[in-house]
């Protein structure tokens, strides 16, 4: 099973009923024990009100589970994420906010480093409730960047997904400067295109070691900056779901002095984000 336990982190926001039938559809996509979690007064109306907006949904469900506390969000959140062996939390996010509040900005960030689960967040959920159709993956050669691609591509045939973007970041230490030291504008383009078709080719390896087979598999090498480039890819390409492996619970202090390549990410999401947590 792809996702044996989903929670969805639930607030009483104009977006709550779309977000709360998005997460019911992959709850049922999933076949899924489903957890509704929210940090406030725990009252019969609030219970009741919940209970009534699932009731109200195509996808009606009666497995489910409200969890209601009074307590700072992100510790119930990721308390009850441990407490349910949640593997998947769904949360919404707005789309053109310059700071991503509520779970997106601190409370995001602090989930991502604190909850055991992977984390699914909702661009500007809608009331029509449609599949992933095209999937932008970030490829880091790591095992948990390999587990990753694996449980997308999992998800990608649930949803019959169109398209499945394998795409790999990277830079050439130190060709920036070479024109300002005197380099040549040509041999620099032709290191560049060198790199290029190295990165692609092992693009290719990696993707065929993987075995991808029943979807239209597409691979994108790109050469800049980390997180940039991909942000703006999944922008362009209108993709309906960007997928990373998570980052590390501890930054280093490299990481703490310059901007993580996620961070970039998080600060003007493209499209929704699954963060996989392996």
């Amino acid at each position: 099973m792809l996702f044996k336990r989903v929670g969805l982190a639930f607030t009483f926001s104009p977006n709550a009923f779309a977000l709360l039938r998005i997460a019911l559809r992959l709850k049922k996509l999933f076949n899924s024990d489903f957890f509704i979690i929210h940090a406030g007064e725990d009252t019969l109306e609030y219970r009741t009100k919940i209970s009534q907006m699932i009731q109200s949904s195509e996808f009606f469900d009666n497995d489910y589970e409200i969890i209601i506390k009074k307590e700072e969000p992100v510790k119930l959140i990721s308390d009850v994420c441990k407490e349910k062996n949640i593997d998947l939390l769904i949360c919404g996010a707005l789309e053109k906010e310059s700071i991503l509040k509520y779970y997106l900005g601190s409370v995001a960030r602090k989930l991502m480093h604190e909850v055991t689960s992977s984390i699914l967040v909702i661009v500007n959920p809608q009331n029509i409730i449609s599949p992933f159709k095209k999937f932008c993956v970030n490829i880091d050669y790591s095992q948990a960047g390999e587990y990753a691609v694996k449980k997308a591509f999992e998800f990608a045939k649930l949803e019959k997904a169109d398209e499945f973007i394998l795409v790999r970041e990277f830079q050439i230490p130190g060709l920036a400067i070479t024109i300002y030291d005197g380099g040549e504008v040509n041999k620099t383009e032709k290191t560049r295109i060198e790199y290029q078709k190295e990165e692609e080719e092992k693009l290719k390896v990696f993707s065929d070691e993987l075995n991808l087979t029943g979807l239209n598999i597409k691979r994108v090498c790109l050469y800049g900056k980390q997180g940039w480039e991909l942000k703006q890819y999944a922008k362009d390409s209108a993709s309906d779901l960007l997928v990373l492996s998570s980052p590390p619970k501890k930054l280093k202090l490299f990481d703490k002095l310059f901007q993580h390549d996620i961070e970039i990410i998080l600060n003007q999401l493209p499209c929704s984000l699954l963060i996989i947590r392996s």
